[in-house]
């Protein structure tokens, strides 16, 4: 096999970093988000950064959809859901069974997505294609911890929700917090093709590309 020459490496080089400043993510305002007036604020932060929004709609995502959009038959991730729920007590002086019912992952991970499936059809959401450079990481950095208390201020949650999971547990709810993000690549991908398959997602520059991508000196 005949090794890449100069020229190979540099038509992969450029590929890669195309791919990499053209990066795209799925994110979405959810119920309480779209209630709470935050569609702008949230839609500046992302393009204040330096993304773009290449794809976007209002709908009331029914049972179907949500059951597809989270892994609802990963049962890594359900129990990851229950231990990031008992996290929400560290520091306070509760018991995990006297609090949630039951101190099993898997258990109160199942309660905490019946909770997410009913919360999620509760009111619109904004469904978004966002796309920039890396814009999978920058968009998870923009929207803060998932826990709203343990998210730093001057990202979305920290800024506009003050939610616990303790809180929402006991009240048979779900965490009201605002806004998903794709967490990788492979999510990402899944995910825009769920919610925007066979839509136009579109292509276009920003003003200020040049700038901010470029050299432009």
């Amino acid at each position: 096999m005949a090794k890449n020459t100069t020229k190979d490496y540099d038509a992969e080089l450029n590929k890669t970093i195309f791919d990499i400043k053209h990066q795209r993510t799925f994110c979405m305002i959810k119920p309480d988000g779209v209630m709470r007036g935050l569609i702008g604020e949230i839609i500046r932060r992302i393009e204040k950064a330096g993304l773009k929004v290449v794809a976007m709609k209002m709908l009331t995502p029914d049972e179907d959809l949500i059951k597809k959009h989270y892994p609802t038959s990963d049962e890594k991730w359900i129990a990851r859901l229950g231990n990031k729920s008992k996290s929400g007590l560290d520091g306070l002086s509760l018991d995990v069974k006297d609090t949630f019912g039951t101190d099993d992952d898997t258990e109160l991970g199942q309660s905490v997505l019946s909770g997410l499936i009913e919360y999620m059809q509760s009111g619109p959401v904004v469904a978004m294609v966002v796309e920039g450079i890396q814009a999978i990481e920058m968009v998870r950095k923009l929207a803060g911890a998932t826990l709203p208390f343990k998210a730093e201020m001057g990202t979305i949650r920290g800024d506009f929700s003050v939610d616990s999971p303790v809180v929402a547990n006991v009240e048979g709810r779900s965490i009201h917090n605002l806004f998903h993000a794709s967490e990788n690549v492979k999510e990402a991908e899944s995910e825009i093709n769920l919610w925007f398959k066979g839509e136009i997602i579109c292509d276009y520059s920003l003003g200020n590309d040049d700038i901010m991508y470029c050299k432009h000196y």
